[in-house]
């Protein structure tokens, strides 16, 4: 039971700043609206622990989890864009939320292999 509230815990924290972060950038660059934002950051934020942080840091490393949660949110974010507004994201927006995201994934790499993989895991 308590590895289920962790997973809860992790996700919960991935999301408070993915959600933000997409609430602010992508209003701006896009005509995705605020709902719209919080829900692909709910995607975005799902499909980046499942692959990224899950897989990829505890096997790779926090260098190729970073990069699979930038192309994870961008390619998300893309393709919510395409599937309600036929792709009008602005290139260098999109490079501004990727480096948002990124920014926030260095210290939650770190909490992640200290309270999730109890210190497992690569750090590089």
């Amino acid at each position: 039971m308590k590895k289920h509230f962790m997973h809860f815990n992790c996700i919960l924290t991935k999301f408070l700043f993915f959600g933000p972060a997409m609430g602010i950038i992508l209003p701006f660059i896009s005509p995705v609206t605020l709902t719209e934002a919080i829900l692909i950051a709910i995607v975005a934020t799902l499909a980046s622990y499942l692959t990224a942080d899950l897989v990829i840091l505890p096997r790779y490393g926090n260098i190729a989890a970073l990069v699979a949660d930038a192309v994870i949110t961008v390619v998300v974010a893309l393709e919510f864009a395409i599937v309600l507004y036929n792709g009008t994201l602005n290139p260098l927006g999109m490079l501004l939320l990727a480096g948002a995201v990124v920014a926030g994934e260095w210290y939650y790499h770190g909490y992640l292999l200290r309270n999730l993989f109890g210190g497992r895991g690569k750090r590089r």
